[in-house]
């Protein structure tokens, strides 16, 4: 009951903020990015947006219960017009993950997944507004936008990331720091093998996650631009997940010609989740083409660094 009165809370603020700024629209101010950014560091848990914008004005909320929002107004329009826009929301939300998966299971509910292993869930009265969580997280982010079908693509593009001293830091590393990282964690962390002209975007997240992104040369390190990405994540039992997940009608299972048990989710063809016997860790590989990932699976070309 939580979880589905939270996913009414950015509308409600978007629709019944008072027209004189004396309620909700009192804390609203523009900012910059750099104050965002600030700002994500001084709170010490992560902000989520959408990134940089051009010809838009960043409006800034906090609220009392800790939820921030920003706003992204077109050019000219004034802070706290009533007129809904693209919004991102970070609210406070202990085992946000599991609840969403919750909610997920619900008949009025539909969910997906999106990249960093994150999970989407909407209403389907209204697939404007969209709840996000991550696992481990204990923070919880709406993506809404008005236009029905945006706030999804937004998603499914990779385009939510986080601000803040807890996101996960992005470095260039050599094959040989990929190396020396997999002998000193002591356990497989998964690629696509070399490629020419790539630089190796390394992301260590909370919870062990190993994220290698393979950015075209010339790419800054850290660009909110979808690429291909391998993620690496600690995972109890990750076979028979990935197996029961394989039985869903919303699922399509892929047998990789190096064994194990790779998944796709029918409604989110970019990213597939693989896992191997005997392992306690599950592989999530993602390209902006859903053919090109298939063909990355099913050609065996995901295999162990080192």
């Amino acid at each position: 009951m939580i979880v589905l009165a939270l996913a009414a809370a950015l509308i409600l603020w978007l629709v019944l903020r008072d027209d004189d700024g004396s309620s909700a629209s009192s804390s609203a101010k523009a900012v910059s990015v750099d104050q965002i950014r600030n700002l994500a560091a001084s709170v010490g848990h992560p902000v989520y947006w959408v990134g940089p914008r051009d010809s838009v004005t960043y409006e800034l909320t906090r609220q009392k219960d800790g939820t921030i929002i920003i706003r992204y107004l077109p050019q000219g329009t004034r802070v706290g017009d009533k007129k809904p826009y693209l919004s991102v929301a970070t609210y406070p939300f202990g085992g946000a993950y599991p609840a969403l998966q919750k909610v997920a299971r619900k008949s009025d509910s539909a969910s997906f997944k999106i990249p960093g292993d994150g999970l989407a869930v909407f209403a389907k009265r209204y697939p404007q507004s969209i709840h996000v969580a991550y696992p481990g997280a204990s923070h919880q982010a709406e993506v809404y936008d008005p236009e029905r079908g945006a706030a999804a693509e937004l998603l499914k593009s990779g385009e939510l990331t986080a601000l803040g001293s807890s996101a996960a830091q992005a470095t260039a590393a050599s094959v040989g720091e990929l190396k020396s990282l997999a002998r000193s964690l002591g356990h497989p962390i998964y690629w696509v093998g070399r490629r020419g002209g790539t630089t190796y975007e390394l992301i260590r997240a909370s919870g062990g996650k190993i994220i290698i992104r393979y950015l075209p040369k010339g790419e800054k390190v850290g660009t909110q631009k979808p690429y291909l990405s391998v993620a690496t994540y600690p995972f109890p039992g990750a076979l028979r997940a990935i197996e029961a997940l394989a039985k869903q009608d919303s699922q399509e299972a892929i047998r990789p010609p190096d064994g194990g048990l790779a998944v796709l989710d029918k409604s989110y063809a970019k990213s597939i989740h693989l896992a191997y016997p005997g392992s306690e860790y599950q592989i999530e590989i993602f390209h902006p083409s859903a053919t090109q990932v298939r063909n990355l699976v099913t050609t065996g070309q995901v295999s162990t660094i080192g």
